[in-house]
């Protein structure tokens, strides 16, 4: 089947309708929707609008909260510790992007610590947003365990995404968003959807045997960290410094996408803004990351390659190439009937 399309205009109306009618502030929906549709439109798809179920589901069990605000409990100079309250992580961590920079335009450098929070989509959001301030932006989180560490068979910790992002002139920006897990569980999700296998290496099956059929990994599989022991090992890093630096959950009493009552999966992230130009001209930091990307797309390729992106590039072509409209894949088109039908609404 192909992939059916939608006007952003469109697609953003419906899904404020929908979280809305949810208990959730038309600003804190709009966050949610810009967010998930920018995903889709740079061709992360696992973590564009197909979230938007398991979103439904969490606030109509009651275990994320619409209302829930994002509140500053503790700061250290341009530190600050905030929570997110039991809420939606999305508006959570656009709001602790949003202070972030201003932590960092004051102080030089800034971090938010973000805890009682929960799946906040794309971590490349939050970094390209700081790096389109003229800064250097790194985001982290942390997340169920559904990552074996090197060694083990079993789901022990998050697949723990990083991200980063760096202003870079006519490049736009250059922006690298990665799990720690050698394929990410919502791009299997999508490889499920559309009938294909995995690549060997990525996942055990249930019973700790290698697979590479989606539906095994599905079936209470585990994924395996990237490169062994530096996934395992920089997986833990995003540990100390998103969750226990935040004061969030840790590992096992992490619940990303919590639908239980009156208990909040405390998800942790943290958020880092360097303020270029508080150390040199942002200009000639700007013109050096040009050069640089520069000498990676001449570089001689190797056989059988037509083109050497840079970190972001695709995504920034992506974005530029779906203009007004939205694409996405036939189970994302039913999986938001489902959720808009759940909410007594059609989409």
């Amino acid at each position: 089947m192909e992939n059916k399309s939608i006007s952003r205009h469109l697609l953003t109306e419906k899904l404020l309708e929908l979280f809305q009618m949810l208990g959730v502030s038309r600003e804190d929906a709009t966050y949610v929707a810009d967010t998930l549709i920018l995903a889709d439109q740079w061709g992360v798809a696992s973590h564009g609008v197909m979230r938007v179920e398991r979103y439904v589901k969490c606030l109509q069990s009651g275990g994320i909260l619409p209302e829930a605000e994002f509140t500053v409990e503790q700061q250290f100079g341009g530190w600050v510790r905030a929570s997110g309250n039991g809420g939606l992580g999305i508006p959570a961590s656009c709001k602790a992007t949003e202070l972030v920079i201003k932590l960092a335009k004051e102080h030089g450098i800034g971090v938010v610590n973000l805890r009682q929070s929960h799946h906040n989509g794309a971590e490349g959001v939050y970094a390209d947003a700081i790096a389109k301030a003229g800064m250097i932006g790194m985001v982290m989180s942390t997340g169920n365990p559904i990552m074996a560490v090197t060694g083990s068979c079993e789901a022990t910790i998050g697949n723990n995404p990083f991200a980063y992002a760096v202003p870079a002139g006519k490049y736009d920006t250059l922006m690298m968003d990665v799990a720690m897990s050698a394929v990410a569980d919502g791009k299997i999700r999508v490889l499920n959807s559309m009938g294909k296998l995995l690549d060997p290496g990525c996942v055990l099956d249930k019973n700790g045997n290698p697979t590479v059929v989606p539906d095994e990994y599905l079936d209470g599989g585990v994924l395996l960290p990237f490169g062994a022991h530096k996934g395992y090992g920089l997986s833990v890093m995003v540990e100390c410094m998103a969750g226990i630096m935040s004061g969030a959950a840790l590992t096992h009493e992490i619940n990303s996408w919590n639908e239980i009552p009156g208990h909040c999966g405390n998800t942790g992230h943290v958020f880092v803004a360097m303020d270029i130009s508080k150390m040199m001209d942002v200009d000639v930091y700007v013109k050096s990351v040009e050069t640089m990307i520069e000498q990676f797309k001449s570089a001689k390729k190797a056989e059988g390659v037509s083109e050497i992106f840079y970190p972001g590039e695709l995504e920034h072509r992506r974005l530029a190439q779906a203009g007004e409209m939205v694409s996405m894949l036939p189970s994302t088109w039913e999986s938001l009937e489902n959720a808009f039908a759940c909410c007594g609404l059609e989409f």
